[in-house]
């Protein structure tokens, strides 16, 4: 009795990897088949009070996110198939708890804002997006704000390149 329920288990689970590609579902990263290069210029940073650097850690982070999850060949030219233009919009820390000592945070939250730009040339399409993320950092158990800030960038970069893959559907 237990083999015939693990058999149909089996048959479920084939049945639904066969099904589910043919309604538009898929594993990975997929790019319209016709883009085959990606260009990311620096992100412009407009965050006031100004949060120096983030747009260069940010461009960075997406950069690597795109070589290690894509087939699309990162390149720094005016010849690419499809540019990523990104606006740093907002970054912020919040205060969500203070401990007994007054103004002694404990526990804060970072939130980060991008617009993004996608121009495909060889399809002759334009995408606007605002992606943001926000980013719990506990003081009291030993983290910092560089910590998550390292981790909202990290995550903000890998929602827009899960955006990316997003974009022949949304076409």
């Amino acid at each position: 009795m237990f083999q015939s329920t693990s058999g149909f288990s089996f048959v479920l689970v084939a049945f639904w990897g066969l099904l589910l590609p043919g309604c538009g579902y898929s594993l990975g990263y997929r790019a319209p088949s016709s883009v085959k290069t990606i260009a990311v210029p620096m992100f412009n940073n407009y965050t006031f009070p100004m949060r120096r650097e983030i747009e260069y850690d940010l461009t960075s982070a997406v950069r690597k996110e795109i070589q290690t999850r894509t087939p699309l060949a990162l390149i720094d030219s005016e010849e690419s198939d499809m540019t990523l233009y990104g606006s740093v919009r907002a970054f912020r820390q919040r205060l969500l708890a203070e401990g007994r000592v007054l103004n002694q945070p404990i526990e804060q939250t970072i939130i980060i804002s991008v617009d993004i730009r996608v121009e495909d040339y060889v399809n002759q399409r334009v995408w606007k997006e605002r992606v943001t993320v926000q980013e719990p950092v506990s003081l009291q158990v030993g983290e910092t704000i560089v910590d998550g800030r390292e981790r909202a960038v990290e995550n903000l970069s890998e929602k827009i390149v899960e955006l990316l893959g997003t974009w022949e559907a949304g076409a």
